[in-house]
């Protein structure tokens, strides 16, 4: 996993060095090369806990004093009413849901959000693809985004089948899925391989404004091995499979809103 230096010393009040940030990394056992300002990590297959800004953040307070200025939305938030039933709890045994609709498709991003892109010589998506991106490598927790529109008045359902299908992955990718996989269906169509891809059919685009946001918790064993068999470069089945913080959702879903809130005006939103 790549890690630009300056995301981290940011939060960091000693303002070390890179070579100190370095020293201090290969003291607390993570392996890393450094490459133009941005650390080239190794992490252990156990320490999926630290794929993520906070997460060696929160290593590092071993040796300097972190200071998280990252904040979240504390309203209330209004019930969102939507028809999805989870019939695989043991696979997913805690999810959330966000609804937002905004009114304009910034064009223009805060400094934060738009470093992460060109420090980490990334490509741009769509607004709320682009956040979620953000928020993984922020965060640790992978979120979803489907097109609200693409979602409304249907049955979304959470649940492991067996069967081949064939699905259209949102990088414009056919797969057939065979043996046992997890998966989101809506009226009896995979539209997201669990962990791992989203579909076309409901996917995000540069004009989306209403956005149904998907937080989960996968059991690792559901995952791994996913992107290897069909062939999908995935951060965030990499972070899935070895782990992710199943306390997180609500903060994670909060921060989500108030970044949207720092780039363009949020009409409606529920939880």
């Amino acid at each position: 996993m790549k890690i630009s230096y300056s995301h981290l010393v940011q939060y960091i009040q000693e303002n070390p060095t890179i070579q100190e940030v370095s020293d201090s990394l290969f003291q607390l056992g993570h392996e890393h090369e450094i490459i133009d300002n941005i650390f080239d990590m190794e992490f252990t297959p156990n320490r999926g806990d630290c794929l993520s800004i906070n997460g060696l953040l929160r290593d590092l307070a071993v040796f300097y004093t972190i200071e998280l200025n990252q904040e979240i939305y504390k309203e209330k938030l209004d019930e969102l009413k939507i028809d999805f039933e989870n019939l695989s709890k043991s696979i997913c045994p805690q999810i959330s849901f966000i609804k937002l609709e905004i009114d304009e498709v910034p064009k223009i991003y805060k400094n934060y959000l738009n470093d992460y892109f060109s420090d980490l010589s990334l490509n741009k998506n769509n607004f709320f693809s682009d956040v979620s991106n953000y928020l993984s490598y922020e965060t640790g927790q992978p979120t979803h985004c489907y097109d609200a529109n693409t979602i409304n008045k249907k049955k979304l359902i959470f649940h492991e089948i067996e069967k081949n299908e064939e699905f259209e992955t949102l990088l414009d990718k056919k797969i057939s899925l065979r043996g046992k996989n997890a998966v989101f269906s809506l009226n009896n169509k995979v539209i997201n391989l669990a962990g791992v891809v989203g579909g076309k059919s409901t996917s995000c685009s540069t004009n989306t404004k209403k956005v149904l946001i998907e937080c989960a918790f996968f059991q690792p064993e559901a995952i791994i091995g996913k992107s290897v068999k069909y062939d999908i470069q995935s951060e965030a089945s990499h972070k899935f499979e070895r782990g992710v913080d199943r306390e997180c959702q609500d903060i994670v879903l909060r921060r989500f809103i108030k970044v949207v809130a720092e780039h363009t005006n949020i009409i409606d939103m529920s939880i």
